[in-house]
């Protein structure tokens, strides 16, 4: 036979492991982390300004430094019709961008500014309205792979773009890269 005092703790062991696992898991809510509003640089800064889009803005910082690449895609979408909008000034970290030849942006059109060193234009299809372009940065030598600066794209109907760009080292090909004989550790054998 067993106590009646069993059940009882029974119970309040259940329901102390309960309020142990609810107090644990709360423990952190509502605190805010260091890094909660940081975004990573890898994908490149973006930002809308009404119907305005831009999306993985980057700086491609050459080796041997100087001059850098830049590249971003610009969009105009939503409905209706509205006048063509072009892309006015390009800043990274205060610098202007010195953007290549673009037409003005209709709805439904989007510019590709292509990082890429000697880039080629795709091909485009039919019904398809998207237009590519080239931009540098006169000089990147006080920017550091890996980190984000901010960066501003303004545009013709006065909108303006407020966001950050990934700063990234040469992009290479899949299979281009022969890691340099400095960097290759002898092999341990355990």
């Amino acid at each position: 036979m067993t106590s009646p005092n069993t059940g009882l703790r029974r119970t309040a062991l259940v329901v102390l492991a309960v309020g142990a696992a609810l107090g644990a898991s709360a423990c952190s809510a509502g605190q805010v982390s260091q890094t909660a509003n940081q975004v990573a640089a890898v994908d490149g800064g973006r930002g809308s300004a009404g119907d305005l889009h831009v999306n993985d803005l980057q700086v491609v910082v050459p080796e041997n430094g100087g001059e850098a690449r830049v590249g971003f895609v610009a969009s105009y979408t939503g409905y209706g019709l509205g006048d063509p909008v072009s892309i006015d000034r390009v800043e990274i970290d205060g610098t202007q961008v010195q953007l290549g030849e673009t037409q003005p942006l209709a709805r439904g059109c989007t510019v590709v500014v292509d990082p890429r060193e000697n880039a080629r234009p795709a091909p485009v299809q039919e019904g398809v309205c998207i237009e590519q372009a080239t931009a540098t940065l006169p000089s990147a030598d006080d920017l550091d792979i890996g980190v984000s600066v901010p960066a501003t794209v303004a545009f013709s109907n006065g909108d303006r773009i407020e966001t950050e760009a990934a700063v990234v080292g040469e992009i290479l090909e899949a299979g281009e890269y022969d890691r340099p004989a400095e960097y290759v550790g002898e092999s341990e054998e355990h």
